[in-house]
Formats: structure tokens, C-alpha cells, sequence
């Protein structure tokens, strides 16, 4: 039905929120000591998604309008700080691999999401999407969590639709859907 409902090629159901940021974070690539830029102004779930996978958060700002991650802070802190080599893009500072961006969509406000996509393809990064608050929520004619290589909901009790509990991950490449499902 989510699929359906953002246009996206394949929807799975996962056990939450949390996990379905977790699970489309290793879909993309994310490993053990990366790095994954995602903004300052979030839920605890969006970086404990991120450590989960043995990965670390590196916030950059929001936009004051959208209360979401700021292109233009992504920006400058690639430019400052990314270098492009072989086998990715990395923290010149850490040395770490920065394997994705992971903008969130604040209480349905959506971010400049066409902004940060344009930035990742211009570096190489994947980009996810934790829609968790945004479910409904559009850009361009369309729904938030369709944009990224994976959009994350969750159906927590705080959430626009609720079931108590539950999360879902979308993707219109199919491939990434389907291995979300395994």
C-alpha cells in the first residue's frame, strides 16, 4: 500500500522506524567506521540508526524554515571536508568513509530534498530518507520518502498514522526493495 500510496517501486514492511533507517543504511553501503552526514536537528532514532550499524553521525545544519538539513551546510561541509578517492568519498579530517546523507523530513515539513540529491549525485553519496514525520508530505508533486535511494516511515505512536509500532522502507529501484525484504 505505501508503495503505491509515494509512487515508489517496491514498499516493505520492517519491525520500525528505527530499523528500517537501519536496514536502508546497509542497503546503500553504510559499514562499520563510516561516516554518515545526517542534520543536528532530529530524533535520537535517526543516529542511534546510524550507530547501529557501526557507523558515525555527522551533523551538519537545518534550514530555519523547514527545521530539515540545510543544502547549503551539506555543501560546505563536503567541500571542506570531503575528498574523492577510490572506492568513495572521504573525511579528509577523519579518514573515514562517508558512505550516505540522511536528511529527515521535520514534522512534515519537507527539506530541500531536490537540493541534497543534487549535492549527493554531484559526490557520489547515496541519500536516504527518514520520512518518519512526513508521511503525506510532498515536493514537486512528490511524496516524501521517494526522492532518496530508500525513504524510511514509522508507524510509531507519535506518528501520522500510528499502529503502535511498525516502519516501512520505499524504493523505486527495485533491486534495493527486494533486498530489503531479505
Amino acid at each position: 500500500f505505501l508503495a503505491e500510496y509515494t509512487q515508489t517501486a517496491k514498499g516493505v514492511a520492517i519491525v520500525n522506524g528505527t530499523a528500517a533507517i537501519q536496514v536502508a543504511l546497509r542497503l546503500v553501503g553504510v559499514k562499520s567506521g563510516d561516516e554518515v552526514i545526517t542534520q543536528a536537528l532530529t530524533f535520537v532514532a535517526t543516529a542511534n540508526s546510524i550507530t547501529y550499524n557501526g557507523a558515525k553521525p555527522v551533523f551538519v545544519d537545518v534550514n530555519k524554515d523547514t527545521m530539515g538539513m540545510s543544502p547549503a551546510a551539506l555543501k560546505s561541509f563536503l567541500d571542506e571536508y570531503g575528498d574523492k578517492r577510490d572506492g568513495g568519498i572521504y573525511n579528509r579530517k577523519t579518514g573515514r568513509r562517508i558512505s550516505a546523507v540522511l536528511p529527515m523530513h521535520t514534522y512534515g515539513f519537507m527539506c530541500r530534498i531536490s537540493e541534497i540529491l543534487t549535492i549527493c549525485n554531484d559526490w557520489g553519496i547515496p541519500c536516504v530518507e527518514d520520512a518518519a514525520e512526513a508521511l503525506g508530505s510532498q515536493s514537486r508533486g512528490k511524496s516524501a520518502g521517494s526522492f532518496g535511494s530508500l525513504g524510511t516511515f514509522s508507524f510509531n505512536g507519535n506518528k501520522i498514522i500510528t499502529a503502535g509500532g511498525g516502519g516501512v522502507i520505499v524504493s523505486n529501484d527495485m533491486d534495493l526493495g527486494l533486498k530489503a525484504k531479505y
